[in-house]
């Protein structure tokens, strides 16, 4: 005999209330005969406790009646001779979810998820089905559910436990919905093709971050018969702060950088250090206070001892995995200039002054310029190749043999003529260029002078010696003024390209391309007697600018996110590209690729091209750091079937609980408890009225 609702055995106490009804005298025994009572005032009989039970059938079957009744109410039912064991359980099909990103670094996070895996597979039965899976930018299966048609996996369960062992988290960011959304499809259409009897299931074990992306759920109809169970790690200490590189301000790259810090919204600190540092080393630092929830973006110096410093290290906060933001170092570019010119190095009014003040004290560039020439080699055993050559003299035939034969190796020819002679040279490098003649002057190439001044006013701003000028705040040329320049023309069909002109029309700078490289010339030069442009803001950039279009730039490659490819500089070489990890590992690219994909840790990287290297930094998606736990009742907005965490035993109970509901739903033993309750009221109803009336009788 079994019951469903014991607590309804409580009821039972009402059957002391018939006992004590019995043993309290309501009205006194005996009747004494008197004449006359007109003389006696009355008074109630006092209520005394009777010394021993009388009717005692009336009171059992009273007794009866209510006990009947409260048994009713708990349901009663009579229990099968089977028992349930383990091996009755329904199986399940169970999915074992481990999240793996970044963010499960923290404290001992992922110590807590492995147990509690392991747990999950100790309370497993033979006839359950589990599978692992993890996830963090996508879902990965390490072991799968078992196959329709294939052998059975022995000893699955303890399968599964080595491949937990074998188990890290990695650097990427957390796609909680797309896994989610995966498994569960996987599960629903199993089911409904196999149509097995096993009860779908899937384990979440995970911090559930707030940075984690759920929007995969948003358009997906999760199946009414998969529950999730959510199993919520979390470390002892909650403080967690990040800090971010922001892009510099335009036309201040190497000025101080902006670093944003956030800190999370349930960390208990709020003083960090931000400072530069390169692999053991470090350097200038910045404190900065920022309180839990808000952020905080400061400045920290760059200096040019910090120029070749790689990472940007926050300090102060009690989890590391976020605490290093890295930045590319500009590439300090080293060049030969070779200079060929009638004026001194010292000299106030000639070029070559100027060119050296603009390449000196350039913590991007060590340039080396050095004279031109034609009766030694161009480059000495052990020095720099040159790839720019400067030339404001005259050329002889036998120079115009040496720098042709340089522009079509690929070299870069700059023509800036100091006079009349320098600037009849022009014309044997531009086959389209012929000048104009001016009254009095015998010679082609003269100078236009003028009282008034001219300026730049139509400039090919994609050109590279003019793209760095091409924002509205660098690209106004009007207070270089220039005095006097060399008026030329080109003849049609021209194939020399004007970059620039002057305000009246007159070309400002000629480019041709000769074999692999180009030839510029200038019709006016930088030196006093000609224009301001050497004393102008623009002369500075204006050379870095034709170093870059020569020998290479020094800007750094955009960094991305770990997990996103990166974009390969293009190569018109046919040798294989070469990148190498932060690990040290190296993967070998055709020398056509355009992409790398394998960004599967944060640091530096390096796409190497013969003897050309390019660096890219990876880092860590900001969102992994956004370690608050989220809330999970936004999964059940969105439909996910929140279930419960049982154990064997648990399970056992509610099966047996099950049992017995079917049981007694198909006996109905209450019903006749009820209506052998009410056949005893109806008995005790009519012994009581015989018990009194002879009661009645008596007293007559």
């Amino acid at each position: 005999m079994g019951i469903l609702v014991p607590l309804y055995l409580a009821g039972l106490t009402a059957l002391s209330l018939p006992l004590i009804l019995h043993l309290v005298r309501r009205t006194p025994r005996g009747r004494q005969e008197f004449s006359s009572l007109m003389f006696l005032s009355p008074t109630p009989p006092r209520l005394t406790r009777r010394s021993r039970l009388d009717q005692v059938l009336l009171l059992l079957l009273r007794l009866a009646a209510l006990a009947l009744v409260t048994l009713a109410f708990c349901r009663p039912f009579l229990r099968e001779a089977a028992s349930l064991t383990f091996a009755d359980l329904t199986g399940k099909r169970l999915a074992i979810l481990i999240d793996t990103s970044a963010s499960m670094k923290r404290g001992d996070l992922w110590q807590q998820a492995i147990k509690a895996a392991e747990k999950q597979l100790d309370d497993l039965n033979p006839q359950d089905d589990v599978a692992l899976f993890t996830f963090s930018d996508r879902l990965r299966t390490i072991i799968d559910f078992q196959k329709e048609g294939a052998p059975p996996i022995p000893n699955k369960p303890q399968l599964v436990r080595n491949q937990l062992n074998s188990l890290q988290p990695d650097w990427m960011p957390t796609d909680l919905g797309t896994a989610l959304v995966a498994v569960a499809g996987e599960l629903d259409t199993s089911g409904d093709v196999r149509q097995s009897p096993l009860e779908p299931q899937i384990v979440v074990i995970s911090d559930f971050q707030s940075g984690s992306r759920i929007e995969a759920l948003q358009t997906f109809e999760w199946p009414e018969r998969v529950p999730v169970v959510t199993l919520t790690v979390a470390p002892l200490k909650t403080t967690n702060a990040h800090a971010q590189v922001l892009p510099a301000e335009e036309g201040n790259e190497l000025g101080d950088a902006r670093v944003r810090v956030v800190n999370a919204a349930d960390s208990r600190g709020d003083q960090f250090t931000v400072e530069w540092a390169e692999a053991e080393s470090s350097g200038a630092r910045t404190d900065v206070y920022v309180p839990p929830g808000q952020t905080r973006i400061i400045r920290l110096p760059r200096g040019a001892e910090n120029l070749q410093m790689d990472r940007v290290v926050l300090r102060g906060d009690e989890h590391d995995f976020d605490n290093t933001f890295f930045v590319v170092p500009p590439r300090q570019l080293e060049a030969t200039l070779l200079y060929a010119g009638r004026d001194a190095a010292e000299d106030p009014e000639g070029l070559q002054l100027y060119l050296r003040l603009a390449v000196a004290n350039d913590p991007l560039r060590r340039v080396d310029v050095r004279p031109l020439d034609v009766t030694k080699p161009l480059t000495a055993p052990g020095d720099i190749e040159p790839k720019i050559a400067l030339v404001s003299q005259p050329v002889t035939e036998e120079l115009r043999t040496a720098l042709m034969k340089f522009v079509e190796q690929g070299g870069v020819l700059l023509l800036v003529p100091d006079g009349d002679e320098a600037a009849t040279s022009v014309a044997t490098f531009f086959d389209d260029v012929e000048f104009s003649r001016v009254a009095g002057d015998t010679v082609g190439a003269n100078e236009s002078r003028s009282e008034k001044y001219l300026l730049l006013g139509e400039i090919d701003f994609t050109h590279p010696l003019f793209a760095p000028f091409a924002s509205p705040r660098y690209s106004d040329f009007t207070k270089i003024h220039f005095w006097k320049h060399r008026v030329v023309t080109l003849k049609p069909p021209a194939t020399t390209r004007v970059v620039a002109r002057f305000d009246n029309g007159d070309p400002a700078l000629l480019e041709r391309s000769v074999g692999k490289g180009r030839v510029l010339a200038m019709t006016s030069g930088w030196q006093p007697a000609d224009s301001q442009l050497a004393l102008s803001s623009k002369f500075v950039p204006l050379v870095g600018a034709l170093l870059d279009l020569a020998c290479g730039g020094t800007e750094v490659a955009e960094g991305v996110a770990v997990g996103q490819p990166m974009t390969l500089p293009s190569s018109k070489q046919p040798e294989p590209i070469v990148v190498q990890t932060p690990d040290g590992r190296e993967v070998r690219l055709e020398s056509d690729a355009a992409t790398f994909a394998e960004t599967d840790r944060t640091g530096i990287y390096r796409a190497k091209v013969g003897s050309t290297e390019t660096r890219f930094a990876v880092n860590l998606s900001p969102s992994e750091s956004l370690t608050t736990p989220m809330d999970l009742e936004q999964l059940e907005q969105r439909g996910v079937r929140i279930g419960t965490e049982l154990t064997r035993t648990q399970r056992i109970d509610r099966v047996r609980q099950q049992r017995d509901t079917e049981l007694e739903s198909r006996q109905k033993v209450w019903r006749w408890l009820i209506v052998v309750a009410l056949g005893l009221l109806a008995l005790e109803t009519w012994w009581a009225g015989r018990a009194e009336r002879k009661i009645a009788v008596e007293q007559m």
